[in-house]
């Protein structure tokens, strides 16, 4: 019978695992025969009657990827007489993400077909909102009491987004028993004003009893424009809490786009609301840091006083970078030994004040401090080994897990289901597999995923579970010379120290080569499209930008057009790659040039910031895996305005 057809091709697939263990799991030599039956196998599965599946299945043998094959055979045409066979397959790979997609398809069938007992069998809790609207309209449908689910109806509604149509149902049970409060709709027209769904907010108005409508037009229209809030007329102090919320979200905003009229409005409401303390501290570290950016004579003003309102550490971190801007170094000093001893043992902190001392004249303190940020791999320990004249130190310690315990995690099932899914090229189903295997296992266990994934030769994960683990010492697996054929090659061709190179590629993908980000940019070393197109003059697929080759040639010669652009230098090259040039070019200096530590400090867009400081380590870290040596780093350069002379006119598309 059927059923009893796929409880045995089922079971039949998961044997592997306990029959190969003593082999050589991953170089048998018909391994590569079973993966191109597989491959002919699955295109064709749908049409497959029970026998050749059945036979087909036998032939594949202990081949890890079977259940694939039975889940997609499954999968492809579901009906009300699959049901014992989706309950064997759920069982026997519970909590994989092979059981994650059956179950998902098979509750949106059997919710489509409106199978409430079955359906609520079935589920699980998911962060799909549809099913999990659906599970619980089911639930009171059976007889459950609604008032026991009030809770979970109500974090369900108060999104800031619109919810699906599954939703519904459910959510007039919920109203109608009278618990939708004027508290959970203004926290929902708060989230779809704040990042959300705005054009909610007409709708959830129409919830509110009319002396609280205006409120919803108060977060509309500074939705909408945040110099809204100029118009103290619409501020009517009925409910100065929420009117107080309002002001604090249009005042945040607004700074970012007319620092002045900010300034002026906040210098009214100061006086004219009723704002808490974090809502203060909030306004005032906010201003303090666009102030601070825009080198605004305010700025201190504001920090200082968000300094005593919360310990925000954006707050003293652009306060020094504003002194360091005047290059006060008696107030550099002071605010530094001033803060919480915590915050002066960082790193940061710690070169900082020992750059003050410098400058002051106090060089014997200097040098103390220096010494010992020095012993640090990290962007601050490298300068401060530049600074005394010290190698840089790698701290490199190799991680050893014994092979026994290798050889058991790599003879799980899931081990080598993800293994073969990265030999037939399908990167993000073996991630899958990858963190399935990684989230049963133990501590030890999860360090030798990292160690296989680096003899794998699967950079991407053994970066991220180096890391995630905190597992740092590692230096020569958690920076692999990946791709180094095509990253030394593609950085020679255009004059590109190939360390500078892998830095980038390190911190743009972690060397996973399918990447692509929310933005679009793609590949190895994260190339938009648009970019690509301008470099080679012609259309660049998106597809193609994810081949290795293609990607890190462009990408290296995108590298070399800023370094044309950027008179060399690597600093505002590193910056551009990341930001884009015409950013960069509005952050340089004006006047005179800055010490590029110092200017680093002033970028704005923290990512950018954090991206320059990572990229800058990476390289010496790079420069010692190449060259087999660690040398002393060259003092970073300065960062000048007229390096965009020559060039500022020439016509570059915005995208770049």
């Amino acid at each position: 019978m059927l059923s009893s057809f796929f409880i045995l091709c089922v079971f039949s697939a998961v044997g592997f695992a306990q029959t190969s263990a003593a082999d050589d799991l991953f170089a048998m030599p018909d391994r590569e025969a079973q993966r191109a039956a597989f491959v002919r196998a699955e295109k064709r599965v749908w049409q497959m009657d029970n026998v050749e599946l059945m036979e087909t299945v036998q032939s594949l043998s202990d081949y890890p990827l079977i259940p694939y094959l039975i889940e997609r055979k499954l999968s492809d045409r579901l009906q009300l007489s699959d049901e014992e066979q989706v309950r064997a397959f759920l069982v026997q790979y519970e909590g994989t993400p092979l059981a994650r997609k059956l179950r998902r398809n098979w509750l949106q069938y059997l919710e489509q077909r409106q199978r409430a007992a079955l359906f609520v069998e079935f589920y699980t809790a998911t962060s799909d909102a549809a099913l999990a609207c659906a599970y619980l309209d089911f639930t009171v449908a059976l007889g459950t009491d609604i008032t026991r689910l009030y809770s979970q109806i109500a974090e369900l509604w108060t999104v800031a987004e619109s919810q699906p149509k599954q939703c519904d149902g459910i959510f007039k049970k919920w109203i109608a028993a009278n618990q939708l409060s004027e508290d959970l709709v203004l926290l929902r027209i708060q989230k779809a004003a704040d990042g959300g769904q705005h054009t909610l907010i007409p709708y959830l108005r129409t919830l509110l009893p009319k002396e609280k409508q205006y409120l919803a037009d108060l977060w509309q229209n500074t939705r909408r424009n945040p110099a809204y809030v100029k118009n103290s007329k619409a501020f009517i102090g009925q409910y100065p809490l929420i009117e107080a919320d309002i002001m604090s979200y249009g005042l945040t905003r607004l700074v970012w786009r007319d620092r002045n009229l900010a300034v002026q409005i906040m210098q009214k409401a100061e006086t004219s609301m009723v704002f808490t303390q974090a809502q203060r501290a909030h306004i005032y570290s906010r201003f303090g840091i666009k102030l601070a950016i825009d080198d605004h004579e305010a700025s201190e003003e504001y920090l200082l006083k968000a300094a005593a309102g919360a310990d925000d550490p954006e707050v003293m971190r652009w306060h020094l970078a504003y002194l360091l801007r005047q290059q006060d170094w008696v107030r550099v000093v002071l605010l530094i030994e001033n803060a919480a001893p915590q915050k002066v043992a960082a790193k940061k902190y710690s070169y900082w004040l020992a750059r003050a001392y410098e400058q002051l004249g106090r060089q014997d303190e200097a040098n103390i401090l220096y010494k010992q940020v020095a012993t640090h791999r990290h962007y601050y320990g490298f300068l401060a080994s530049a600074r005394v004249g010290l190698p840089y130190q790698l701290e490199n310690s190799p991680v050893v897990v014994p092979d026994e315990l290798v050889f058991k995690v790599k003879s799980l099932a899931s081990s080598q289901r993800a293994y073969e899914l990265r030999k037939l090229g399908r990167q993000h189903e073996a991630r899958l597999e990858w963190r399935h295997t990684q989230g049963q296992l133990d501590e030890d266990e999860k360090l030798a995923t990292a160690v296989i994934s680096s003899a794998w030769d699967w950079p991407d994960q053994a970066i991220f579970t180096f890391s995630r683990h905190g597992y740092l010492n590692d230096v020569t697996r958690r920076f692999p010379i990946a791709f180094a054929d095509i990253m030394v090659r593609e950085a020679n061709k255009k004059d590109i120290d190939p360390e500078w190179a892998f830095a980038i590629a390190r911190r743009e993908s972690s060397f996973m080569p399918d990447a692509v980000s929310p933005a679009n940019a793609r590949g190895l070393m994260q190339l938009l499209p648009s970019t690509a197109k301008y470099l080679e003059k012609r259309y660049i697929s998106s597809k193609r930008l994810l081949d290795a080759e293609t990607n890190v040639r462009l990408g290296n010669k995108y590298l070399r057009y800023l370094m044309d652009k950027l008179d060399n230098n690597q600093i505002l090259v590193s910056a551009s790659y990341n930001a884009g040039w015409r950013n960069v070019q509005k952050w340089l200096p004006q006047v005179e040039a800055l010490a590029s530590d110092i200017w680093v400090e002033l970028i704005p867009f923290r990512e950018t910031r954090n991206y320059v400081k990572a990229v800058t380590a990476y390289k010496q870290i790079y420069y010692a895996q190449l060259h087999n040596e660690v040398v002393l780093p060259d003092e970073m350069a300065l960062a000048k305005a007229s390096v965009f002379e020559r060039f500022i006119a020439t016509p570059i598309p915005v995208s770049l």
